[in-house]
């Protein structure tokens, strides 16, 4: 599924930044296990039979570093990726992952949840927006020529 959700975002990426390399299958699921390991996480899989058809990856960050400094809220829910195979969009399994997340996140305690989501990937601001989530900053870049 990960590798679905990064090969679909770097045909979105006109700049040509976002790769799948060679190493990406076992190197970012390592990644993300770890990740969910330290960060109070969780993974929610959609299945359909044997099949996976979408999942979402949480994380809880608490404090620490320069939030101890710069924010008032305790908690916050992250969501660091969603995925939902191509043939699978448009049934409602995003937005069934997306509650399961935010259920996950009240559960413990959680005040917000945020995410990241790749500014061309309109299908998922859609989905993201009628979800409930709003626009709290932009990530912004320049190539340098």
């Amino acid at each position: 599924m990960l590798v679905e959700l990064q090969t679909y975002l770097s045909s979105l990426d006109k700049r040509g930044v976002l790769v799948l390399k060679d190493c990406y299958r076992s190197d970012y699921f390592q990644y993300i296990m770890h990740e969910v390991e330290n960060h109070g996480g969780k993974i929610f899989i959609a299945v359909s039979g044997d099949k996976a058809m979408g999942l979402v990856v949480c994380k809880i960050f608490q404090g620490g570093g320069e939030a101890e400094i710069t924010t008032s809220c305790p908690k916050i829910g992250y969501i660091s990726d969603l995925v939902v195979s191509d043939n699978q969009r448009g049934n409602g399994i995003g937005t069934n992952l997306l509650s399961a997340a935010e259920t996950y996140f009240k559960e413990n305690n959680c005040r917000y949840i945020q995410l990241e989501v790749f500014a061309p990937n309109i299908q998922a601001r859609r989905l993201y927006e009628k979800f409930g989530f709003g626009v709290n900053c932009y990530y912004m870049s320049k190539e340098i020529k």
